[in-house]
């Protein structure tokens, strides 16, 4: 899978998106100023969301429109969406933007006519947010363009992840990616059941990814750890406290700092090992061999007194001891001496 010729997969780093959502502070020089940072930090992608809450909600006090817990604990969903939205005359301005420094932009539609609009923008890719891996619809929508599709998986049984992904190859998508995500601000290391990510890996046979709502790094690090191909990280500017997600977004100040640790475990995960590293093979010669545990004259019967299994690695391997012993002696061997097949019989 690539985005913007950038490949995605096990063989290369982490892909890593910076969400900016709603961190925003609704302002687009404050929007700018974040993905400036964001390319700074090393990512690949700066991601946006597209909706109005009018799309999303109604305009309702009822008590069933009120969020009753997490970051945003007594606001109505009509509000909490006005101020997280991206205005739609914003995303140009932001897609031109990452064209001249180097990072990839794209969004999450939450509505088919949210797709039509970013498709008059030609954006690489489109990412289907945990809320609606049950919207047919966006699905089919997406679909259409040809473009890569990344999805989460919050909130989601198996048997959902399973029918999103039928609908994707029913529908003829090659390029998709999905985001083992736990849909709760902050999520908690307890909650994550990372091992999912294996799971989706084997079962679907595509790129699998992460997509944190954690505080920190640790789940992204261990995600990576996992065979993450994706990370996607909710980012804000360091004096942001006011944004919709800015209580559980890393301060982009840190981000370097926390591309480079998924990288780095990234690296450290390597491939199936069979043999010493080029760093290890200097140590070699501290393994234990068989060696003359006294000296030994030429024609002498061997017994299991005149070895010792020492360091360093200069003689048989230890394993083969009881196959000395009774052979005799073609040399005159020295002690402390690496026993060698041709010394004897």
């Amino acid at each position: 899978m690539k985005i913007d010729g950038v490949t995605i997969g096990d063989s290369v780093p982490p892909y890593i998106i910076a969400e900016m959502s709603g961190n925003h502070q609704g302002s687009l020089s404050k929007a700018k100023e974040l993905l400036e940072e964001c390319a700074k930090a090393g990512v690949n992608a700066f991601k946006l969301q597209t909706y109005s809450a009018d799309s999303l909600t109604i305009k309702s006090e009822r008590q069933e429109y009120v969020v009753n817990d997490g970051p945003w604990k007594g606001r109505t969903l009509y509000d909490l969406y006005s101020q997280g939205q991206t205005p739609r005359d914003w995303v140009e301005p932001l897609l031109e933007l990452g064209k001249k420094i180097g990072v990839s932009v794209f969004s999450s539609p939450f509505s088919p006519s949210d797709v039509d609009f970013l498709e008059t923008l030609n954006v690489p890719a489109f990412k289907i947010a945990s809320f609606e891996i049950n919207y047919e619809q966006l699905f089919r929508r997406i679909a259409e363009t040809g473009k890569p599709i990344i999805f989460s998986t919050g909130l989601a049984k198996l048997s959902e992840v399973a029918r999103a992904v039928t609908l994707l190859k029913t529908l003829h998508v090659k390029d998709f990616c999905i985001l083992k995500c736990t849909t709760s601000y902050p999520a908690r290391l307890n909650d994550l059941n990372l091992d999912t990510i294996r799971h989706f890996a084997d079962e679907h046979q595509v790129p699998i990814g992460f997509s944190d709502h954690t505080e920190g790094f640790t789940a992204s690090i261990c995600a990576v750890a996992k065979g993450a191909a994706v990370i996607e990280k909710h980012v804000k500017l360091d004096d942001d406290s006011s944004s919709v997600d800015s209580s559980f977004s890393l301060p982009v100040s840190q981000l370097k700092d926390f591309v480079k640790a998924c990288n780095d475990a990234k690296l450290a995960n390597g491939k199936i090992q069979d043999g010493p590293t080029d760093s290890e093979h200097g140590y070699l010669k501290y393994r234990r061999s068989i060696v003359a545990r006294r000296e030994i004259p030429m024609g002498q019967k061997f017994t299991e007194e005149d070895f010792a299994i020492v360091r360093p690695d200069i003689g048989l391997e230890p394993r083969l001891l009881n196959s000395l012993i009774g052979k005799m002696s073609k040399t005159q061997i020295e002690k402390g001496e690496g026993i060698k097949p041709h010394m004897f019989e």
